[in-house]
């Protein structure tokens, strides 16, 4: 891209997208130096067919087709009108022609799509494209595939997930190959398959994966020319296809007990978290057979629960420890402080901050002599610094930090620079976000490429980031089984305000032989001493009550 600009052209069946695909359209043409180069539209999309024979319809998937045709709407699939969003961008029409499995299209439209010279085709129309449109562009053709192509080549796009008891589904962006469904991945990301929904499964996967494309373009437009090479797949999963009628009605009564579970169990199964001490120091977790001999405290009060661990070492050199405090007929946290000793004996806990809104996670950076606690407080709408006062009962406000409503802020220096990760609502345990600032206080800039991340499995922080033997390390929550199932390691190969890699290393817990062994969601370093949490499932008659009362708004307000 000699001249700085990087022409994008769109295969598509005209002006009329789904909403998913107007949503990635419009990120890419906000990325400065992108230019709409061309619609290729395919000009036999809209044509009337002749109807098939009743003997020749495929009957077998009359169900399924059915069900999509007159009862499927998810949001992410709506129509889009985008025509005067791209009324300036040149169209011509192409007919490309089926042969075999793949569509080719004639040595005539390519020269005519050649004149337009895009550097990158993003494919939303047509069907399996084979041959030279594959390599006319500088930077390939661009297509999206929802599922994981390591487990499910095909779709459609979570029903089979829903089916085969998978708590994820992935999404690829990848570079189109001559290989079919095996393509060179640019970008892919894990999202929680909501396993009584298959229509909220699908709006998830679609909405979140639209920003991949423009974060390519961006790379691109940087510099980075190996940007579009992506990493060849060399998938060999079953093709799937649509359901038979069999399959269908074997999937709509399993998608029925789901829901029936989900609800029972929301109102009868609630989560109870207690905080625990590992005498040992967070890089000792990285061992083969890490000493995992927690010492927990006393359970808590029915009333409420502890969780998100951080601590430090007072000047008389007793531990404190800070915390969420969970109120169950609320709903709300608040931060407390309490300094358990070897013998697990107690001294009163003391709240330290409680605000009308819900706050968790006060995560702890000792700088300059000061003890700086961050809690996350994203009902509040953003991310907030505080100190411990001189007298050690509460926090109090310096500044805030950043004006986006982060789940699970982090703060850490790196090569000179302060960094702030969290994620974001709605998908809270899927998308990271980073922010970089020369100082603890800021001002913050975000990352190139966010969201850096997008995975169940290993995106939302899960405590204090630690260097050993020179490496960065970044524990990070695995939910794929359950919320706050356990604790990935992840190696932080790469960190620049323009790149990220990492790499998970080691998974932590849930600790069995406890009482809390359903679920360890926070491991944080104070001085050799590492905070844990760990969850179990009690039934509360507090929160069971509260959450009646939330599913009688949505039904009275026709949203359940």
């Amino acid at each position: 891209m000699p001249d700085g600009i990087l022409r994008v052209g769109i295969l598509c069946n005209g002006a009329h997208f789904q909403q998913w695909q107007a949503d990635c359209i419009r990120q890419v043409m906000s990325v400065p130096g992108v230019q709409m180069a061309v619609l290729v539209v395919n000009e036999i999309a809209n044509e009337a067919t002749t109807p098939k024979g009743f003997l020749d319809r495929p009957w077998g998937t009359a169900l399924y087709r059915t069900y999509r045709r007159r009862w499927f709407k998810p949001a992410a699939m709506a129509k889009v009108d985008l025509s005067h969003e791209l009324k300036s961008v040149p169209v011509i029409a192409c007919r490309a022609e089926q042969r075999g499995s793949g569509q080719y299209f004639a040595e005539a439209d390519l020269e005519r799509i050649r004149e337009h010279r895009p550097d990158v085709l993003l494919r939303f129309g047509f069907n399996i494209l084979r041959g030279t449109v594959l390599d006319l562009p500088t930077y390939g053709v661009w297509s999206y595939h929802h599922g994981d192509e390591l487990k499910y080549r095909g779709g459609p796009p979570g029903l089979w997930e829903i089916m085969k008891g998978d708590g994820l589904i992935g999404a690829i962006l990848q570079r189109l190959t001559d290989n079919l469904d095996a393509g060179r991945v640019l970008r892919k990301g894990w999202f929680p398959t909501v396993d009584h929904s298959l229509q909220e499964t699908v709006d998830t996967v679609l909405t979140h994966s639209t920003p991949w494309a423009a974060q390519v373009c961006r790379v691109l437009l940087e510099g980075d020319v190996h940007a579009a090479d992506g990493m060849e797949s060399g998938s060999k999963a079953p093709l799937y296809k649509y359901p038979n009628n069999i399959q269908f009605l074997s999937f709509l009564w399993k998608q029925f007990g789901n829901k029936l579970r989900f609800h029972r169990e929301e109102l009868r199964a609630h989560e109870e978290w207690n905080l625990g001490v590992l005498y040992q120091p967070i890089q000792a977790l990285l061992e083969e057979k890490p000493n995992l001999n927690v010492r927990w405290l006393p359970a808590p009060s029915t009333v409420s629960f502890r969780a998100d661990p951080f601590g430090y070492m007072d000047p008389e050199g007793n531990l404190n420890v800070l915390y969420e405090k969970y109120d169950r007929a609320t709903g709300i946290g608040a931060i407390h402080r309490i300094r358990p000793k070897r013998d697990n004996v107690l001294k009163r806990s003391r709240t330290m901050l409680s605000l009308s809104t819900h706050l968790s996670y006060p995560y702890v950076v000792e700088h300059e002599g000061t003890v700086y606690v961050i809690p996350e407080n994203a009902a509040g709408g953003g991310v907030d610094l505080y100190r411990v006062d001189a007298s050690n009962e509460a926090l109090e406000l310096v500044t805030r930090m950043l004006d986006v409503p982060l789940f699970d802020p982090t703060v850490f220096q790196h090569e000179g620079r302060w960094w702030l990760m969290g994620t974001l609502a709605p998908l809270t345990n899927v998308h990271l976000v980073a922010y970089h600032a020369p100082s603890l206080q800021g001002p913050y800039s975000p990352h190139a490429l966010n969201p850096i991340k997008a995975d169940l499995r290993s995106a939302r922080p899960a405590g204090t980031p630690f260097l050993h033997e020179g490496k960065l390390y970044r524990p990070s929550q695995d939910s794929e089984e359950s919320y706050g199932h356990r604790v990935v390691i992840n190696h932080v190969q790469e960190l620049t305000p323009t790149a990220f890699r990492e790499e998970a290393v080691k998974t932590i817990g849930p600790i069995n032989g406890s009482y809390w062994n359903k679920g360890l969601h926070t491991i944080s370093a104070v001085g050799d001493i590492t905070l844990v949490d760990g969850k179990r499932y009690v039934h509360s008659p507090e929160q069971e009550q509260r959450i009646r009362k939330r599913k009688l708004r949505k039904l009275q307000n026709g949203t359940a």
